[in-house]
């Protein structure tokens, strides 16, 4: 395509100058459309000597939830280099790898992190530039856009949250960023007149992604720079139309509303539920909680992108289902000789989409990999590591990830089957299940859960479970805690509770 999403939004400055578009929330600014302009050009001229490294010209973006986070993708775009997030959560070993694999030669940062980003600087021999030292002088003449024709050339690296292993930079197109904000507000409905709350980190790929395609259509983006639910009810309640909420952040703003006597949240018109799966239960709490609300279930990964999508109806829910295929993308479930499964067969998933990753910086067997199988139907297709299960109405049901069933005795289990059940308990707020090794069963299904009641046993779970599972498929071991291990993301990280209850 001519245009980089940058120019696209670039555009969009030029013809609304003083429309608001980025307001940061608990003491942050608030910018117009003009001032966005200003701001990238500025961004961009700061980064655009950045030498380039092994994989092309590259800038690690370490900077707080805030408008320049946005802006500085936009920046990378505009000033024809790669923009590397760097998860500010990390660890210094992790910071250092993502920096390094990448081979950033500058880093863009600001305080809190300033000090993290010169550690970097000084292991890694990339250049830092404290963002809050860059002026932004007025640039409201003439631009030209359009011209470049660099819709090929890569504009984000996302590192993959590296579960087990290194983690894996995959790798965006501008034409991706293009093609994906068009198609997302088109699927979901968002307009020039929604104000759109980004509740979490600007480092993770979609909310930095939903925040593009607000300011590509011209629309408001209210940031909060740490997630408190108070404050979230409160926006949804009276200005924010428009979010994305992880299944962990709902839960606490469900929490807050108990606690606040359930009292009208009436602005909230859009909410995308993402990132990992949630049960029947929360569902119809955010039913009750945003009457006003279309609640939609969006399901993804990494590699694919949103690739299904479901505006939720209570006469129809079900539980894991994640909806129809997008526009765009051709999804199917596979069995493990690599054919196509036939509905009410559990496969995992893959989707061949107009856009999607471009593969693995500097890992081309990773990239193939990520496309062909061995064999059968499934060569072409970006594979998930996701069990799904097509329902006769056309939804696809995520019934688990592939690595996370659990055999025992020979019978394999679902753990979402049974984290469903666990999460029906009246006084269980959230519960992972995993299998841990078992010289007699093979693996043993064990739970944690976080419980509203302190008093509550683990053999009154296990008799809750036993009544609505079948018997092999009930926690033998049930263990009480006051949170789950979660990326930053939310998603529950299963890894480090076998690492905990194993010692490994």
């Amino acid at each position: 395509m001519r245009l980089t999403l940058a120019e696209t939004i670039l555009n969009r400055c030029i013809n609304h100058p003083d429309r608001i578009a980025i307001e940061v929330l608990q003491g942050g600014p608030t910018l117009s459309y003009g001032q966005v302009r200003d701001r990238i050009l500025a961004l961009a001229d700061a980064v655009a000597g950045v030498a380039p490294g092994r994989h092309g010209r590259m800038v690690g973006i370490l900077l707080p939830n805030a408008a320049d986070h946005v802006l500085a993708y936009m920046a990378c775009q505009w000033a024809e280099a790669g923009a590397v997030p760097v998860n500010s959560r990390m660890a210094p070993p992790e910071m250092q790898f993502v920096i390094e694999d990448s081979d950033a030669k500058l880093i863009l940062a600001a305080e809190p992190y300033m000090e993290a980003a010169r550690t970097l600087a000084a292991a890694t021999g990339a250049t830092v530039i404290d963002a809050d030292s860059i002026d932004t002088p007025d640039r409201s003449g003439p631009l030209v856009l359009g011209e470049a024709g660099r819709g090929a050339e890569h504009a984000v690296v996302g590192y993959t949250s590296g579960t087990t292993g290194f983690p894996k930079g995959a790798l965006y197109s501008n034409d991706h960023y293009l093609t994906s904000c068009m198609r997302w507000g088109w699927e979901f409905g968002l307009t020039a007149r929604d104000t759109m709350l980004v509740p979490g980190p600007l480092f993770h790929l979609s909310y930095a992604g939903l925040s593009f395609a607000a300011l590509a259509i011209g629309a408001r983006i209210r940031i909060m720079q740490t997630f408190e639910a108070p404050l979230a009810m409160e926006e949804l309640a009276e200005r924010a139309t428009f979010a994305f909420l992880v299944p962990s952040m709902t839960t606490m703003i469900a929490e807050e509303w108990r606690r606040q006597d359930c009292p009208p949240i009436d602005a909230f018109r859009f909410m995308i539920s993402s990132g990992a799966p949630g049960p029947l239960s929360l569902t119809k709490q955010c039913l009750e909680m945003f009457p006003n609300a279309q609640i939609a279930e969006a399901y993804g990964w990494t590699e694919g992108g949103w690739v299904t999508f479901e505006v939720k109806e209570r006469e129809t829910l079900l539980a894991h289902s994640v909806g129809w295929p997008t526009f765009g993308n051709e999804v199917a479930v596979f069995d493990e000789a690599g054919q196509p499964c036939p509905v009410g067969e559990p496969g995992e998933v893959g989707v061949k989409a107009l856009t999607h990753f471009s593969g693995y910086l500097g890992r081309s067997d990773a990239t193939e990999a990520a496309w062909h199988r061995p064999e059968g139907h499934a060569q072409g297709y970006v594979m998930s590591g996701d069990v799904g299960i097509w329902q006769p109405d056309g939804r696809l049901c995520i019934v688990d990830r592939k690595k996370d069933m659990i055999i025992s005795g020979g019978e394999n289990i679902y753990t979402a089957e049974v984290e469903r059940i666990l999460h029906e308990h009246p006084d269980i707020i959230e519960a992972a299940v995993v299998g841990l090794p078992d010289d007699r069963w093979g693996e043993l299904v064990t739970a944690m859960i976080v419980s509203r009641d302190p008093e509550l046993q683990p053999d009154a779970v296990e008799k809750f479970c036993r009544e609505r599972l079948a018997g092999y498929k009930v926690p033998r071991r049930v263990i009480v805690t006051g949170e789950l291990p979660r990326n930053p993301m939310g998603k529950v990280q299963k890894f480090r509770i076998i690492e905990e209850l194993t010692g490994d």
